[in-house]
């Protein structure tokens, strides 16, 4: 089979373009320092880089809600701590009530003062974040969760929801209590269960009629007792928030290594590669620009 001067040139042209064409992939790696330029270059590869990218992705959202999570944790712990020291308070109150030597206007005083805590306390229960959200209405966290009657009686309008924040592929975190479980189930030691603000409420009723009672200790230690039990378990959220989140790095850093294995350039092989396409490249010009001037005529002349 012969072959025309026309196709020779032809096949030698097609080449060229082909070693460009190369040539011009391995300068736009060394522009961009990835090794996959387009994902036709190594389709299951870039497939793989696909998957770990929305993983990665997922977890900056995970990381996201950790941090969500610590602040409201945080939040909550803080208006825990202050529902404990005002109570705590009452308490001092409470024991100097009781030591006989107090007249009627010693107790109407301590009385004022006891009412004035029992509005802080309603105040605590219905913080907010910085959203506006209330932090103890559980799913009703934008509606006052908890209200007085004006006499010192306290009604829960929420629900006994907890809100969950997603921090893993597999695991959710509570990132709040709601006021039932943390202010309203105080077992009495008279029986049954009465709330935190009737506690104090009672208290400040029996000093107003001028009888204290002894009891009120128990049930305002007992009180206490079930704020820090929240308190504490807020505590272990909070542990548990920081030990995810070194899961969430260390996964983060195991998904960075794997893109970096499948997408980074190996510089010093694509400078050596680069070097030889640019030497053939020209060498296959040099050829084509002697092969134009070749024809049967020149030889006839």
């Amino acid at each position: 089979m012969r072959i025309s001067t026309i196709q020779l040139f032809q096949q030698r042209i097609d080449a060229l373009q082909a070693q460009q064409q190369q040539l011009s992939r391995t300068e736009m790696q060394l522009a961009t320092g990835k090794r996959l330029v387009t994902p036709a270059d190594d389709p299951a590869a870039s497939l793989r880089n696909l998957q770990l990218e929305d993983r990665r992705t997922m977890n900056v959202q995970f990381m996201e809600n950790l941090d969500r999570a610590q602040g409201r944790l945080e939040l909550e712990e803080g208006a825990l701590a202050s529902g404990v020291d005002l109570l705590q308070r009452v308490r001092e109150l409470a024991v100097g009530a009781l030591n006989g030597t107090n007249s009627a206007g010693d107790l109407q005083s301590i009385g004022a003062e006891v009412r004035s805590l029992l509005d802080g306390l309603v105040g605590i229960a219905n913080t907010r974040n910085a959203n506006g959200e209330y932090l103890f209405g559980g799913y009703q966290a934008a509606s006052v969760p908890f209200a007085d009657n004006g006499s010192g009686n306290v009604s829960y309008s929420g629900d006994r929801g907890n809100l969950h924040l997603q921090v893993s592929p597999t695991r959710q975190l509570a990132v709040a209590d709601n006021g039932a479980d943390t202010f309203m189930v105080v077992p009495a030691s008279s029986g049954g269960t009465v709330s935190v603000f009737d506690v104090v409420n009672d208290f400040a009723t029996a000093l107003a009629s001028g009888s204290p009672q002894s009891a009120t200790l128990t049930d305002l230690d007992t009180a206490m007792d079930v704020l820090l039990g929240v308190r504490a378990d807020v505590g272990s959220r909070l542990r548990a928030v920081d030990e995810q989140r070194n899961v969430n790095d260390s996964f983060n850093l195991v998904i960075e290594r794997e893109q970096s294995d499948i997408m980074d350039l190996d510089y010093a092989e694509a400078i050596s590669r680069f070097n030889r396409e640019l030497l053939a490249f020209q060498a296959s010009e040099q050829v084509i620009a002697k092969v134009q001037g070749l024809s049967l005529f020149n030889y006839l002349n």
